[in-house]
């Protein structure tokens, strides 16, 4: 799946790297370039830590994780958005309305809350149907339970997709109970860790071959549907991870990430962003048309 995550915070960085985990072609923006530019650091950090963990079994994420500072560049080719940007219901009402109008009709748009009411976080964005309350816990890799709070609006089409895609992850989704969110405890987070490493090693490491299912939390009458075991391997993407209508062929200097076309590279280099995968500066542009 083509996904984009909102915000690049405690969870958004995340998020993210649990997506590229399972496969997904990620892109990731924030409105602050610094977050941006340490998105790269952190995650590589949740690798060496998956590898001692026993969580991940080769150098990098099967899916890829690319840093936006273009919003429109972010969502417009998206199956699903997931917003974690601060807990401010403005901020999040005016960026989700923006998003709307930013990507296809039948993007699905997820927003991650503690206590906003999700009608009002969603008050203003165009298809409401598609839109719900869907929040990951922390810490994302080792939980596999997600919370979901659809709105008065939201579309049993739209659950439906969401639980599917996040199933094949081998998540499990669950219904908040009361006004209170569900936070774990630490013990809690060490008791479904080591749950998580067990049930990752008996399936030889391939991320959605699980044979075994983690106990359903207890929280307040929160209810988990129960999950079917299935796998969907996604082809790599060849093409550019900007236009998306081009194929990749030009490599960034001095990282040598091949991430987009010749042309998006070019645009990349003179408007001095940084390289989508590592944000470093862009010193060049190298592809087929420089030989």
């Amino acid at each position: 799946m083509k996904v984009a995550v909102l915000g690049c915070g405690i969870l958004g960085p995340k998020i993210a790297g649990e997506l590229a985990y399972h496969g997904h072609r990620v892109k990731i923006w924030d409105v602050s370039i610094p977050a941006l530019n340490a998105v790269y650091n952190i995650i590589e950090d949740d690798k060496k830590q998956l590898r001692e963990d026993g969580l991940l079994f080769q150098k990098n994420f099967v899916g890829q994780v690319m840093c936006m500072s273009r919003l429109e560049e972010t969502v417009n080719d998206a199956d699903f958005i997931f917003e974690a940007v601060k807990e401010d219901m403005e901020i999040k009402k005016d960026l989700l309305e923006r998003v709307s109008h930013l990507c296809r009709g039948d993007t699905v748009i997820g927003s991650c809350t503690l206590r906003l009411k999700i009608d009002d976080v969603m008050a203003g964005v165009m298809n409401k149907e598609r839109s719900l309350g869907l929040r990951f816990l922390y810490p994302v890799y080792y939980i596999p339970e997600v919370e979901i709070n659809p709105a008065s609006f939201t579309s049993q089409k739209s659950m439906q997709r969401v639980r599917l895609m996040l199933e094949k992850m081998g998540k499990t989704l669950f219904f908040r109970s009361g006004n209170h969110p569900l936070i774990l405890s630490e013990e809690q987070r060490e008791e479904r860790k080591a749950l998580r490493a067990e049930q990752l090693l008996s399936s030889s490491g391939i991320p959605c071959m699980f044979e075994k299912k983690i106990p359903v939390l207890s929280h307040e009458g929160n209810t988990a549907p129960v999950k079917e075991s299935r796998r969907d391997p996604t082809p790599a993407d060849t093409e550019c991870g900007i236009c998306m209508n081009r194929v990749r062929d030009c490599l960034l200097c001095p990282c040598h990430h091949m991430i987009t076309c010749y042309e998006c590279s070019k645009m990349l280099h003179n408007r001095r962003d940084g390289c989508p995968i590592c944000r470093k500066d862009i010193t060049g542009v190298g592809g087929e048309r420089d030989k």
